[in-house]
């Protein structure tokens, strides 16, 4: 195949782009190659068969969008940090056999969703949300800075999490999923395309990015304890249960964001001009297989 290549040269711990090349073309394949740092999207002028987003969780979602818009599949080569997307879609263990999975023929639908307010829209692939990890977003720097968090980049943002938890409050929060009202006072509110949000936390362990569907996720108050139990056995024994908290499906949620809670979309807080104390109404809807992927496991 033909394959557009798309690198992060600081995804994970820097893998070369060479090395990500070399593992192309020892599989057969012809590679052109922009890091995503630069204007990649000159690649999707003649993008050949297939379009490769090396790297994490952001490199994989611009990917996938931008495919979204034309008639070529794409692929996820997971080498960054967190790698929501990829391990909602399973996309683990050897690099080799996942290459060599893109010789098959079927594509698997992947779903886009889209967030309006006002007259300003965007596109995501993780999810959308208010809250904790809106919050989380907002000082990323902090985790990558901060000396006095101790541990890994992940066991720092499980740290910070936790301290957000704690110091959150319940807020009114008017919510309408497919008709059905779910509005109520709750701590946090995601809607998600994938099973994963920062730092590896299984919110919607049942999500399918194939299935058309969003997952509305809920928390109140009564969650918190029992989160942030999963938050401190992640820190100390590498490994926890996430308690089961109520999720709703739907493909079109409508929702109006307390005043005072931030809103993130993916991994950016949004949007860039709102007074985070006004409320806002917000559409969300999911544009069932907008894009197509190879190598993702799922039958269309």
């Amino acid at each position: 195949m033909r394959i557009s290549l798309v690198h992060n040269p600081t995804a994970g711990d820097g893998q070369d782009v060479d090395d990500v090349i070399r593992l192309l073309t020892d599989a057969g394949h012809e590679v052109s190659h922009r890091s995503s740092k630069d204007n990649w999207l000159k690649l999707l002028q003649d993008p050949g068969d297939l379009v490769v987003a090396a790297g994490g969780d952001g490199t994989v979602r611009k990917v996938a969008v931008a495919t979204a818009e034309t008639d070529v599949p794409f692929a996820a080569l997971p080498i960054g940090t967190a790698n929501n997307i990829a391990k909602t879609l399973g996309l683990l263990g050897d690099a080799r056999e996942l290459v060599r999975s893109w010789d098959a023929p079927d594509l698997a639908p992947f779903d886009i969703g889209e967030v309006r307010a006002a007259e300003d829209s965007r596109r995501f692939v993780e999810g959308i949300g208010g809250g904790w990890v809106a919050d989380l977003i907002a000082r990323s720097h902090e985790i990558d800075k901060e000396f006095r968090l101790l541990g890994r980049e992940t066991d720092r943002a499980l740290h910070m999490l936790g301290d957000l938890l704690r110091q959150a409050q319940p807020a009114r929060w008017q919510i309408v999923a497919d008709g059905s009202d779910l509005s109520g006072d709750y701590v946090a509110v995601e809607v998600l395309n994938i099973r994963f949000v920062g730092p590896n936390i299984p919110l919607a362990p049942d999500a399918d990015p194939s299935d058309g569907l969003l997952d509305v996720v809920i928390v109140t108050e009564a969650d918190v304890p029992e989160i942030l139990g999963y938050l401190e056995e992640r820190l100390h024994l590498a490994s926890g249960e996430m308690p089961e908290l109520r999720t709703v499906r739907a493909r079109d949620v409508r929702i109006t964001l307390p005043a005072g809670v931030r809103l993130h979309v993916d991994d950016a807080t949004w949007p860039d001009a709102r007074d985070p104390y006004e409320s806002i109404d917000l559409e969300v809807r999911t544009l069932a297989g907008a894009a197509r992927m190879r190598g993702s496991g799922r039958q269309p």
